[in-house]
């Protein structure tokens, strides 16, 4: 039963989290087609969810390539979270009206 309700709300919530993102699209935010894809997988995640109360090892064969599918969405957005504390990079110099970073490098 653990396994039910483990990949059930895993389902629900990824699959919330991103079809709030494709809603956006009826507003003109353009989409991705990682966030098809893990849609997918958030779907996948709730069949496995059914399959899981009769067959266990089958829905946990689903229920991995339904985390890897909904791993396309989320692995590059965490990498680039990652990288970008790895390298203390900020965005607020190019929020600054008038001053550019390579402006700023080419007067020192």
């Amino acid at each position: 039963m653990l396994p039910f309700f483990l990949y059930f709300l895993t389902g629900l919530v990824t699959g919330f989290h991103v079809y709030t993102l494709l809603a956006l699209a009826a507003y003109g935010v353009p989409t991705n087609s990682l966030e098809l894809i893990s849609l997918l997988g958030s779907f996948l995640l709730m069949v496995a969810a059914y399959i899981s109360l009769f067959r266990p090892h089958a829905a946990a064969r689903i229920a991995l390539i339904a985390a890897l599918l909904v791993w396309t969405f989320y692995a590059p957005a965490l990498a680039h979270l990652i990288r970008k504390k790895i390298t203390h990079t900020s965005s607020v110099p190019y929020l600054l009206p008038g001053k550019t970073p390579a402006v700023e490098r080419s007067r020192a």
